[in-house]
């Protein structure tokens, strides 16, 4: 419903403060559950609910409800999966009105301990790229009557509002991370800029001073030396690290070939990349996005703690899925007794986990000592 058409002063006043919901900075839950609890209230339901849908945009993996306590949750068990009437309002994209559940067509029945439901009214989630996010549903009028036009006019703009906050909660994210973006780069050109510098200035000085002093101290310096040499390792590690695959118009092998390329170059380490031609052209964005920071992951990991010479990285098709393999020939860790063991390799290798399993992917990691590393990591490539 436009607000211009609402003539219940109650009702514009509700749907006033959903709409300022946006420019607060709460967690994205809970003004998902207070718009939940409001269009249930502003509607006149018993039971209010709103899906959030998993990746593969057709089942149900988050729900917000009203109207039901935690004790009887526990006993209806699962919760609904998108199935039945509410997948229609997934697929159609529409609002869907219903008046007596048991005969629809589409209903697929309740499960055993669900309150019963005989009406139904259910409107879309979807955020201003037209991305069905998820459904807004109410169920059993408080008057006991059918829920009216207006009912579904004034739901349906509530899933608006739910789109709308579920947008400006995504921009302020994107924000905090550009910010945390910037600080980090200001920290990496620092990092090169002064310290590394100054640090070749203090070693160039002590070698300066070695023909001049005697055995004793000589020994003493090129300890010294060392000491610098490998700091200024550790940083240019640190450097490579907390770099980030900037906004770019290269293609996921040109990032792939300047990823390698640099620990080539930078860090010591020989590396080969090998990539399946065509490959760039099936990947989305957002999947190359992440894909490249998991390969500076798990470069990172080989040059801190493999004790590497060389790494061979390939990157290819398996059906709907991107896999990124990486064999290094390091000094390798016992896979078999879990990450924490892995010579420091444990919260990079979850961190690598995490990020597959929320593109769809998984990470296997094969290694034993004294025969390197092998890291296996998928990831749907339209995810």
């Amino acid at each position: 419903m436009k607000f211009r058409e609402l003539r219940d002063p109650d009702r514009l006043h509700a749907l006033i403060d959903a709409m300022l919901l946006m420019e607060t900075d709460a967690a994205l839950g809970t003004l998902l559950q207070q718009i939940v609890d409001t269009a249930s209230e502003l509607v006149g339901a018993h039971f209010g609910a709103l899906g959030v849908l998993a990746r593969d945009g057709a089942t149900i993996s988050e729900l917000y409800t009203c109207g039901i306590d935690e004790e009887e949750r526990m006993r209806i068990g699962q919760p609904p999966s998108g199935q039945g009437v509410l997948g229609q309002t997934i697929r159609g994209a529409q609002p869907l009105r219903i008046d007596d559940l048991a005969h629809h067509p589409g209903s697929s029945g309740f499960p055993e301990n669900h309150p019963p439901m005989l009406r139904f009214l259910g409107v879309p989630v979807i955020t201003r790229n037209g991305h069905v996010w998820g459904n807004l549903y109410v169920t059993e009028p408080l008057s006991g009557a059918p829920f009216s036009h207006d009912d579904e006019l004034l739901l349906e703009t509530f899933g608006r509002v739910a789109g709308a906050v579920i947008d400006q909660s995504n921009l302020r994210r994107e924000l905090r991370e550009l910010t945390v973006t910037e600080e980090r780069e200001r920290m990496a050109r620092d990092l090169h800029d002064t310290v590394i510098q100054r640090l070749f200035g203090v070693g160039l000085g002590l070698q300066m001073v070695l023909p001049l002093i005697g055995d004793d101290a000589r020994a003493r310096v090129d300890l010294a030396l060392d000491e610098l040499n490998e700091t200024i390792h550790d940083i240019r590690t640190t450097i490579f690290e907390i770099d980030q695959d900037r906004a770019t118009d290269d293609t996921l092998r040109q990032r792939a070939m300047a990823l390698t390329s640099e620990v080539d170059s930078r860090l010591g380490v020989e590396a080969h990349l090998q990539m399946q031609a065509g490959l760039s052209q099936q990947v989305n964005e957002h999947c190359a996005h992440h894909t490249i920071q998991a390969l500076r992951e798990i470069l990172s990991n080989i040059v801190r703690h493999s004790e590497a010479t060389r790494v061979e990285v390939e990157l290819s098709d398996d059906g709907d899925f991107l896999v990124l393999t990486v064999r290094d020939n390091g000094v390798g860790f016992d896979s078999g007794v879990g990450f924490d063991n892995g010579a420091g390799f444990g919260r990079g290798l979850r961190n690598l986990a995490t990020r597959a399993h929320d593109l769809g992917g998984e990470c296997v990691v094969q290694s034993s000592p004294g025969s390197g590393t092998l890291v296996k990591w998928t990831a749907l490539k339209k995810a």
